[in-house]
């Protein structure tokens, strides 16, 4: 499955696993790779978005986190970055959907906003 063309759901999930590590500082101890696994509020989330969008979850430090994310090649391509819209939920009560976008070279280092048109 790829999402914006050429884009795989194995980079989307690479980068939304940086993000969380490297933008919000999440000790990323165990991958949730089944829906079923989830706990039932991760799962109502995700049931109740319009889009069937690409996740990834989390056992950390803070419990289980979940994030989805859409990757927008077109904006990619224009500013030689990877920008995606994520969406993710932290243990207790975090929510937070934005634009971000990382420099291929540093994907680590995450700078809100999908970069200048």
């Amino acid at each position: 499955m790829s999402q914006g063309g050429d884009i795989s759901r194995k980079l989307i999930e690479d980068l939304l696993s940086s993000f969380l590590a490297g933008a919000l500082g999440l000790e990323l101890r165990q991958r949730i790779e089944q829906l079923e696994k989830l706990p039932a509020s991760h799962r109502e989330r995700l049931a109740g978005l319009e889009e069937s969008p690409i996740w990834i979850a989390w056992v950390t430090e803070r419990g289980v986190v979940s994030a989805t994310g859409r990757y927008d090649a077109e904006q990619s391509r224009r500013t030689y970055t990877h920008v995606v819209m994520i969406q993710y939920w932290i243990p207790p009560d975090t929510h937070h959907a934005s634009w971000w976008r990382a420099d291929p070279q540093h994907p680590t280092e995450w700078t809100a906003g999908r970069g200048t048109p």
